[in-house]
């Protein structure tokens, strides 16, 4: 069985996640199945992976920007190429370079816990970033990689096709949108009328990403009604 594979959770281990989370209180959630054609998903996936290794290879030789100078490998995304959820990180960091993978050790963690809490497997969605090169947390985007990277970011949306987008801390959700608000103030915006905002033609949702919430314990309740609010929309 993969390792982040995640099973059909009872009421208790929900709410162990929860707990995990710093959420004392909350509210469940009817959920609702999926379903699809599972010989035009697998086709779709088949298609979808020859454009992928392509852009893939793409990613792995750009040298358009200095950030390249510095990588192991550049790092593309993983998860599901069906997925209805995308997320959004500004980056990979030096542990993600390592592990070549990003969102890796416990921010995976952590965001597989909160994802389990609202039913939905980690390898169910597609996990991705911004910049994909190595970067620290201080680190400030330039235009070049910003216009670089977005194209690698508009492929990949193009090829997933999700029916939302997430995008995970405020440096990321500030240069998604060219926006320099705060980020509660840009989840607001974003959050409160899914759908006014969009990138690519496809709404987003902006949330706290896993290293601010292992920073920012008392946030993890704000992000928890992102969550929220998130399910709602994929069960529509």
């Amino acid at each position: 069985m993969p390792e982040n594979t995640v099973l059909p959770i009872d009421e208790n281990t929900r709410r162990y996640y929860l707990d995990v989370m710093g959420i004392q209180c909350w509210e469940s959630i009817g959920s609702t199945e999926k379903s699809a054609d599972g010989a035009e998903v697998a086709e779709a996936i088949e298609d979808d992976t020859d454009s992928f290794t392509a852009l893939d290879d793409t990613i792995q030789q750009c040298g358009q920007c200095s950030l390249h100078e510095s990588r192991k490998q550049a790092i593309t995304g993983r998860g599901s190429l069906s997925a209805e959820l995308m997320f959004i990180l500004i980056g990979p960091d030096e542990a993600d370079d390592k592990a070549a993978m990003i969102c890796s050790g416990d921010a995976d963690k952590l965001l597989t816990k909160m994802l389990a809490a609202i039913n939905v497997p980690v390898n169910d969605v597609y996990i991705t970033s911004l910049l994909k090169c190595t970067v620290s947390a201080t680190h400030t985007v330039s235009t070049t990689e910003l216009h670089h990277c977005k194209h690698h970011l508009k492929q990949q949306i193009r090829l997933i096709k999700p029916k939302l987008l997430v995008i995970l801390g405020e440096t990321a959700a500030r240069c998604m949108l060219q926006e320099s608000l705060p980020l509660d103030d840009l989840r607001s915006a974003a959050n409160v009328d899914v759908g006014q905002k969009q990138f690519e033609a496809v709404p987003l949702v902006i949330s706290y990403s896993p290293q601010e919430l292992m920073q920012q314990p008392d946030s993890k309740r704000k992000a928890w009604s992102d969550l929220q609010q998130i399910q709602k929309i994929i069960q529509v």
